[in-house]
């Protein structure tokens, strides 16, 4: 469901709106005064929303959220199978269209890794950029807020994978199985592996297959390194639907 995501505490149980999310609740939106809906906050709580004026809301802790859930913000209502992405810093804002994508999507969780050939830089900026689009894409979607870490390197990020790891790789190995193959025993959590333009290097890959990792190959034509990770995203989300 598509909710409206509160970004900061509230005072006596009054939340003040800032100027773009009162652009957003009124302008896209088109909520009015007086207008009764629901909210949720960073940890997936949820609240019955009472818009009392322009710029102020009270907000009521409740377990009911479809009670006050707006119609015209009803999407699927999941949930999704607990996926992982662990995706490599690309250059100039080629991370924060992915992130966006991903979080759209229903991702549990986005880990930034620096890879061998790696050529993307983080900074501070950029991180509160993608906080601000997460925030966006959340309220947008109706999806639960992901939970975004790193950069990490490789081998941190492998030490963080769990359930069953998928590494995709440009061209076929030894092992390699299609993704409807690899994610036949998948049962309470996928960790998957997109490198960076450069694709992972043949060391990276062995050291996740000596991990546990499966490699894959998509069954595509040759994919950006932003999109084969919302291909790939998208893909799980079809094949495990039906195993949450």
């Amino acid at each position: 469901m598509r909710l409206f995501l509160l970004s900061h505490d509230t005072e006596n149980g009054v939340y003040h709106l800032s100027s773009k999310e009162r652009r957003y609740l009124f302008s896209v939106l088109r909520m009015n005064v007086n207008d009764v809906f629901t909210a949720t906050d960073k940890d997936g709580n949820y609240y019955k929303a009472f818009l009392f004026s322009d710029d102020a809301m009270t907000v009521e802790r409740t377990e009911d959220p479809d009670a006050t859930l707006n119609d015209g913000l009803s999407s699927f209502r999941g949930p999704f199978f607990p996926v992982t992405m662990f995706i490599s810093l690309l250059k100039g804002k080629k991370n924060e269209t992915e992130i966006r994508m991903l979080t759209e999507m229903g991702v549990a969780r986005i880990v930034l890794m620096e890879t061998e050939f790696t050529e993307g830089k983080w900074n501070e900026h950029m991180a509160e950029r993608t906080d601000a689009i997460i925030r966006e894409a959340v309220q947008q979607s109706g999806s639960r807020k992901p939970v975004l870490s790193g950069p990490v390197s490789f081998s941190q990020a492998l030490s963080m994978a769990e359930g069953t790891v998928l590494i995709l790789h440009q061209s076929a190995r030894g092992k390699t199985e299609s993704l409807p193959e690899a994610l036949r025993s998948a049962q309470d959590h996928v960790s998957c592996f997109i490198g960076p333009e450069g694709g992972f290097s043949d060391e990276e890959c062995s050291e996740a297959e000596n991990q546990g990792a499966i490699p894959v190959l998509l069954k595509t034509n040759i994919l950006r390194a932003e999109t084969a990770a919302v291909y790939t995203a998208s893909a799980l989300q079809t094949i495990l639907h039906d195993r949450v």
